[in-house]
């Protein structure tokens, strides 16, 4: 579905979010149409990644339908967008003026996007799409505040990237050898890998942090085209050449990895307070009712693109 929807997901942790206290009652419930947004979004995405038969689907155990499960998904998102409402407005976040008027556009430029097909299996008026992107951008916001102190400063040497070409052998006069042989003139460091090595690949991008570069630091200090000496791991025995000592692209991916990963975990920490606090669970019935296998040429499927056009963010 939407990509809020994976880091709110993920951002809880899996005891859930059943706590009771005298705060339940001022969770309040999100009207039917702008629930059947999210719904939409969600049902669409799966049939343009499957096919529309995926709803005739039960789950693993055969007791439930794998639309009910995808409801339930839904149902979640939904609870948690109801109790990131009451953190924000205990931390007295709100939507500026500026923003207000973005949501505006973003849901005039929705509300266009929908075919009739659309309209007729949400049931939406115009305050519910810009309810929906609302709070949408209020969630987004409060997940902000709550992880605002994630460093950004993250540097390219410890987010860095780099490809290399390897060899792996088993027998250490052979490792030896080879490297005398890669490191000759006119020497194939490609044709060597592909007929000596144990291992079917011979290309690979190591990252700061991932097993290789644990095991063999020393690789991001060669520069291009260097070869590194023999390097012995347990009964192997590895040979790298370097193709590109700083993958531009591939190292700001790991940089928003990482960071994506601190503020995670900044947010876990901070919120802890608030899941013990608070209890929401949506019991309005119209959960009951809502069927996926319906509105089979409901076809929208913009919500995050259009919200991400007017408020874009490299980490989501």
């Amino acid at each position: 579905m939407l990509s809020l929807m994976l880091i709110i997901t993920n951002l809880f942790s899996c005891k859930g979010i059943e706590f009771a206290n005298q705060k339940t009652a001022i969770a309040k419930e999100l009207p039917l149409g702008e629930v059947m947004i999210f719904v939409a979004e969600e049902k669409n995405k799966y049939e343009n990644r499957f096919n529309k038969e995926i709803w005739n689907l039960k789950s693993g155990d055969g007791t439930a339908y794998f639309k009910d499960y995808v409801v339930n998904t839904v149902k979640r998102f939904v609870e948690k967008i109801m109790k990131l409402k009451l953190v924000a407005s205990d931390l007295n976040v709100i939507i500026t003026q500026k923003d207000e008027e973005l949501i505006l556009k973003a849901s005039e430029e929705y509300k266009e996007a929908l075919s009739y097909a659309d309209l007729e299996f949400i049931d939406c008026s115009d305050e519910d799409i810009v309810n929906a992107f609302r709070d949408y951008h209020l969630s987004r916001l409060v997940i902000n505040n709550l992880s605002k102190n994630a460093s950004s400063e993250i540097s390219i040497s410890e987010a860095k990237v780099i490809n290399v070409q390897y060899i792996v052998l088993e027998n250490r006069d052979l490792a030896y050898q080879t490297l005398e042989d890669v490191k000759a003139k006119g020497a194939s460091f490609a044709y060597f890998a592909k007929t000596r090595s144990v291992d079917t690949n011979i290309e690979m991008l190591i990252k700061r942090g991932d097993e290789y570069s644990v095991r063999f630091p020393e690789l991001f200090y060669l520069s291009k085209g260097q070869i590194s000496d023999v390097f012995q791991y347990r009964n192997r025995y590895y040979i790298f050449r370097c193709l590109s000592d700083y993958m531009a692209e591939e190292t700001e991916a790991r940089r928003l990895e990482i960071l994506r990963t601190m503020k995670n975990s900044e947010f876990n920490d901070n919120f802890a307070k608030f899941d013990e606090e608070y209890r929401v669970v949506s019991n309005s019935s119209y959960w009951k009712e809502i069927d996926l296998s319906v509105g089979e040429d409901s076809t929208i499927n913009k919500f995050e693109e259009i919200y991400y056009r007017y408020f874009p963010k490299k980490i989501r």
